[in-house]
């Protein structure tokens, strides 16, 4: 028979769950606003008259504040609780989804992109910061596989679906819908969201992660920062998610399905459609890669098994020309599979920090990782542009096969020295 303090236990995992669910459902939702421009690429350069280049400079103005606004979104989720801040970032990414619905100027646009970065930004370490709050520390890899699970599904949203979608109501109405899902998702989380657990739980959350004596707030929020920074290994860490994330920001996100379409000659559904399966892969193999680190109890072997694999996976994608689609998209699973133990570094970033910072160290590991999308989707977009032989396409600069791997020839290169900055991170398994 269970005890009384088994029930609450339970009763109260189950409520952590529901107040986690509410914040990875926002993280699904802007991984969609995200990555919107890649299934829109030739609508938004027809539309603001932009090449390549442009449009990866204004697509990149989202990760420029994303980036920004990491390491005070954790300060302030660690000083004022995930309730009211996130209520705040849905709001605030739904209002840039909206007023880029309305853009008529590549300036209206990069500033709506703007908005939708600084709302967006919370939504991970929300989901981490709400996981450090409800659950005990060895659930933390679970808490970000499963994260990256749902966040996921909004990537793979943003292909396929939200092309069909586009072919029926065009790509402004679309976005105006999609803020309208927002708003009322602020709604939701609103209602749901709670920022502490009863004192049992909260209690044995505590212990889990060293004790209450061990997690004292610092003097300020400075503090807090001055905690995660001041550690080489924090560096380290963050510098190794970079490495591996740029595949994500600097293709998926933008150019994949162009790619596809290049190589492939398919339509941009079908493209759409392929480039999902990286999505998918990386959905899947986070939540495998927290059960794989739970199995060898080492990070520093899981994620150099997930290092190499992405290296072999990517590779074979951009190198191997005229695949058969299922082998291509096959390869484009595996890859995202082995994408999904970079995500291991934010549980790393956690072990080595006190739980009083787990906000900040969360978003000074993320605002590292999306500072690949700020330098890397116009950086690609300038190599597609330096390599362009002059092809146009109703107005529209086309880019070859060989272009294409001219310009992704740099991610592999980063994914090699991912696996060479594995070396030097210590290991501290929790």
């Amino acid at each position: 028979m269970n005890s009384p303090s088994n029930h609450l236990k339970t009763t109260s995992f189950a409520k952590g769950w529901l107040i986690w669910g509410c914040a990875a459902l926002f993280y699904c939702y802007q991984f969609i606003m995200r990555v919107s421009p890649n299934i829109m690429a030739d609508d938004l350069m027809a539309a603001f008259h932009i090449d390549a280049c442009t449009l990866g400079i204004v697509s990149g103005f989202y990760y420029h504040t994303y980036s920004g606004f990491q390491i005070p979104g954790g300060t302030l989720l660690d000083k004022f609780k995930p309730r009211r801040v996130l209520a705040v970032a849905i709001i605030l990414c739904s209002s840039g989804t909206l007023l880029f619905s309305f853009a008529e100027s590549i300036y209206v646009a990069g500033f709506s992109r703007a908005i939708i970065g600084a709302g967006s930004a919370l939504g991970f370490i929300s989901c981490f910061k709400i996981g450090s709050l409800w659950f005990p520390a060895h659930k933390l890899s679970l808490i970000v596989g499963l994260t990256l699970t749902l966040g996921t599904l909004g990537a793979v949203s943003a292909g396929y679906p939200l092309a069909w979608l586009l072919s029926i109501y065009g790509w402004r109405h679309s976005l105006f819908l999609l803020a309208c899902a927002g708003f009322v998702l602020a709604i939701i989380s609103w209602i749901v969201v709670k920022d502490t657990p009863p004192k049992e739980l909260k209690a044995e959350v505590l212990k889990s992660h060293g004790g209450a004596d061990a997690h004292a707030y610092p003097s300020s929020l400075l503090g807090n920062i001055m905690e995660v920074i001041r550690k080489p290994q924090s560096w380290l860490i963050a510098f190794y998610g970079f490495l591996m994330y740029i595949p994500l920001s600097g293709v998926s996100d933008m150019w994949g399905p162009t790619f596809l379409i290049s190589a492939y000659g398919v339509d941009k559904m079908t493209a759409g459609f392929i480039n999902s399966a990286l999505y998918v892969g990386l959905g899947v193999g986070s939540p495998v890669f927290s059960y794989l680190c739970n199995f060898l109890k080492s990070y520093k072997l899981t994620i150099l098994v997930s290092a190499i694999g992405a290296l072999l996976m990517l590779s074979a994608v951009y190198y191997i020309p005229d695949m058969p689609l299922w082998l291509l998209t096959t390869c484009l699973f595996l890859a995202g599979f082995s994408l999904g133990g970079q995500f291991l570094a934010f549980s790393m970033a956690g072990a080595i920090n006190p739980l009083s910072a787990a906000g900040t160290a969360a978003g000074f590991q993320n605002m590292i990782c999306m500072l690949s999308g700020v330098l890397f989707q116009p950086f690609l977009g300038w190599l597609l542009d330096l390599s362009w032989k002059g092809n146009l396409l109703n107005g529209i600069r086309v880019y070859t096969v060989s272009e294409y791997t001219f310009a992704f020839t740099p991610i592999i290169v980063c994914l090699f020295l991912a696996c060479l900055c594995i070396i030097p991170i210590k290991e501290k398994y929790v």
